[in-house]
């Protein structure tokens, strides 16, 4: 039976990390061996329909295990919030931990694991210096641009521009900065959860040859069949995330197959690149890197969490 601890905080584990690194499949066996069920983590997972390109698990590789707030989205929804997310993985996880399962949360999506973590701001919080010069520090790495890419997936209608890195920093503390007043009201909530943080990581480089292999087998498996289908049916705007939208823009070019794999790989690469520093950035107190696939320092870090 999963209770929550002495302070009435729920237990969970989470599994995060960049695309194409296995978290699914090692989700899939934590929940084997702890009597788990799946939340979903990925923003992209939640629409019906963008299956081949999203990566989500046939039913046999999900071997039994439920699998939660996956394909809830028509794909002509928009507007996806964090908040949004972050009520209805509240409830998912309090649903399984009444029926005497263990929440493994798992997804690439950083900002929603960094909502579930540390809490998520709508708005009127007061500076976070801490949390600004983090930010900066990307910025000073990565340029102006990367910390609007991020702003971009937690706010897709922000009438900031791209160059105004002063309100987008601020616009990011907003969003980011765990909640200090347990009566502020734009705070959904803070720290509610006991956790134990897995990051999946590897070296950049084998990350991109199984984005270069995951490309060959989407393809292998009528991606561009379902790219089409959902074009017809939805129209373009619904595939405005990474692999779909480089296979929209070759349709619309006459791009080859050929061509259009190699626009994919170049911005996998670059995804990749993004959520390592992301889940790099990523604090938590009970975390650990999972590297190079070597299980084992992950897998006892979750055995003595979940004897505690």
């Amino acid at each position: 039976m999963v209770q929550a601890d002495s302070l009435n905080k729920e237990r969970i584990i989470v599994i995060g990390g960049p695309t194409c690194v296995g978290k699914s499949d090692y989700a899939v066996n934590i929940a084997l061996k702890y009597d788990g069920e799946i939340v979903n983590a990925d923003s992209v997972q939640l629409y019906k329909y963008l299956d081949i390109g999203s990566g989500k698990l046939t039913e046999e590789e999900m071997k039994g295990v439920p699998h939660h707030l996956m394909d809830i989205l028509e794909p002509y929804v928009e507007r996806y919030s964090v908040a949004l997310y972050l009520k209805e993985a509240k409830r998912t996880i309090t649903d399984i931990i009444s029926r005497g399962k263990m929440p493994v949360i798992v997804g690439g999506t950083g900002f929603y694991i960094n909502a579930l973590l540390h809490g998520y701001n709508c708005g009127g919080a007061g500076p976070n210096y801490e949390l600004r010069r983090r930010l900066e520090g990307l910025e000073k790495k990565f340029g102006k641009g990367y910390l609007y890419d991020m702003l971009l997936q937690l706010d897709k209608d922000t009438l900031l521009h791209p160059n105004d890195t002063v309100r987008v920093i601020r616009q990011l503390e907003l969003y980011l900065s765990p909640q200090r007043d347990a009566e502020d009201s734009t705070t959904v909530y803070h720290d509610a959860y006991d956790a134990v943080l897995v990051v999946m990581d590897a070296d950049r480089a084998k990350l991109d040859e199984r984005a270069a292999k995951r490309i060959e087998g989407m393809f292998s498996a009528g991606f561009m069949k379902e790219v089409r289908g959902l074009a017809r049916y939805f129209g373009y705007k619904c595939m405005d995330t990474v692999g779909y939208k480089e296979a929209v823009a070759g349709i619309r070019l006459g791009k080859s197959d050929d061509e259009i794999k190699a626009d994919m790989r170049a911005s996998y690469h670059k995804l990749i690149k993004k959520q390592q520093t992301f889940f790099k950035w990523l604090q938590w107190k009970d975390k650990v890197v999972l590297y190079d696939w070597d299980e084992r320092e992950a897998n006892d870090r979750i055995a003595r969490f979940m004897k505690g």
